[in-house]
């Protein structure tokens, strides 16, 4: 690493994982960081993608990185009912036999699919039973501050994209990341909830394929603000469908102090990152112990 970011031809240095692998390279990153800021000489750029990775630290942990200003350094792709990204605001230590048995599940599944057969099955009811002690306390965190009746043990740092087939959302501030977790993940099931880890791949070909507004603007016509066209992009990328659930995002992203986008070919951006790895030599470092591509 050291001989890669002190290499005069390096100008970017990408750190990529999925899954736990995606929290290892978020570790990667951070130390990096640090030790660019003691040399306080290097002007190497340095990108962190992580896909469905599992929280880091805690409040703290996350307000230190932001008064590093090192938050847009970090780029956290999660699925819309991908579980994994949301484990840790659930008190999992009673879980443990069901997470144990999911790791594996996913571990073999990103092998082959024959291969996911072989790993302890989780009966329905476990499946049932892990998604919604997530739910229940995915819900409570994400309740206005002073409301909630939980603590909130781990919390999100950097630019969140919430991905769905209809196209993604970008958020930065953790209140809003912690509310669109609990949105998106309310409209899946303890099934899709599971599958979805392992659906990366696809969402990035899937929106690779898209062009921005072409679907909205053949379906409906897009409001004259661009404050309410930026909502109801915004509300579209969700996938959100149902109308109630659809009517509280509305209600937190006009009330909430979040920076977000919208992108109908947002995984365009991402594969344009991957050509310039190869194309202008910029170093990409997988942390993935589990290839799904």
């Amino acid at each position: 690493m050291l001989e890669i970011v002190g290499n005069k031809d390096t100008k970017s240095v990408v750190i990529t994982g999925h899954s736990i692998g995606g929290a290892t390279a978020s570790l990667c990153t951070l130390w990096l960081l640090s030790y660019l800021q003691s040399i306080s000489s290097s002007s190497v750029s340095i990108l962190c993608i992580t896909f469905g990775a599992p929280l880091l630290g805690n409040e703290a942990f996350s307000q230190s990185i932001f008064r590093e200003r090192w938050g847009g350094n970090f780029c956290h792709v999660v699925s819309k009912h991908d579980i994994m990204p949301r484990l840790l605001f659930a008190p999992i230590t009673f879980l443990t036999t069901q997470l144990n048995s999911l790791l594996q599940f996913w571990h073999f599944s990103m092998t082959s699919e024959d291969f996911g057969k072989l790993a302890n099955q989780i009966s329905e009811k476990e499946k049932a039973n892990l998604f919604n002690a997530v739910m229940d306390y995915l819900e409570a965190a994400s309740q206005e501050e002073g409301e909630t009746s939980v603590p909130i043990l781990f919390h999100p740092f950097g630019n969140y994209f919430f991905v769905t087939e209809e196209g993604a959302v970008c958020v930065d501030s953790p209140s809003a990341i912690i509310k669109m977790m609990h949105l998106m993940l309310a409209t899946g099931s303890p099934v899709s909830s599971i599958e979805d880890h392992l659906k990366y791949g696809y969402y990035v070909n899937k929106l690779s394929s898209q062009t921005l507004n072409q679907e909205i603007s053949m379906q409906r016509n897009i409001p004259d603000s661009s404050y309410e066209a930026g909502l109801e992009l915004a509300i579209q990328s969700s996938g959100i469908a149902n109308q109630v659930i659809a009517r509280s995002f509305r209600d937190f992203m006009q009330n909430d102090s979040c920076v977000y986008l919208t992108f109908k070919a947002f995984s365009s951006q991402i594969q344009i990152l991957y050509d310039s790895v190869h194309r202008f030599g910029f170093y990409m470092i997988l942390y993935d112990s589990d290839s799904y591509w």
